[in-house]
């Protein structure tokens, strides 16, 4: 029975650059993720293109920035003066770093340079202004819902605009 809307699924997926370099898979976060279809668990291309698929079958997609995790953003570059960055933070470029934004609540972002007085940090998703191809393969189907749904499993809630 192919996956409808609402289904609980087990999926295998891999997430290639252009290049070929392995981006992100279900390997490298421990095996197979489950997934409610439709709930927007996943990117909205993803989520309309698991629709119809059968247990055991494998799909290939290639999404450009808009489909995928949207375009760069040069205005999601936030210089942070070091001073402001806790001691136990280890200043490398490329390391992921939490900020704490006015409202309190903290976002991942990217050392992208680091300057004497201060760095600066990419809030913009890894994944932004590439084009990526996304491996598909349905493993399991009609699994029971997990007691708490993880709303960011790879991608977002629904609130972002590069998903409508």
């Amino acid at each position: 029975m192919p996956v409808e809307n609402g289904d609980i699924i087990k999926l295998q997926f891999k997430i290639t650059l252009e290049d070929g370099t392995i981006f992100d898979s279900s390997d490298m976060r421990g095996g197979p993720i489950k997934v409610q279809v439709g709930t927007r668990q996943v990117l909205k291309s993803l989520d309309e293109s698991l629709i119809g698929m059968e247990v055991g079958e494998e799909k290939q997609l290639i999404l450009p920035p808009e489909k995928a995790y949207g375009e760069f953003d040069p205005l999601l570059l936030e210089k942070i003066p070091i001073s402001q960055i806790a001691q136990d933070h280890n200043l490398k470029i490329g390391n992921q770093i939490e900020v704490i934004g006015p409202n309190g609540m903290g976002s991942p972002g990217w050392i992208r340079l680091i300057d004497e007085d201060f760095v600066i940090v990419d809030m913009n998703h890894p994944g932004a202004g590439k084009t990526l191809t996304f491996t598909l393969k349905v493993i399991e189907k009609g699994l029971d819902p997990e007691p708490v749904v993880n709303p960011f499993i790879f991608g977002c809630d629904g609130a972002c605009e590069h998903h409508e």
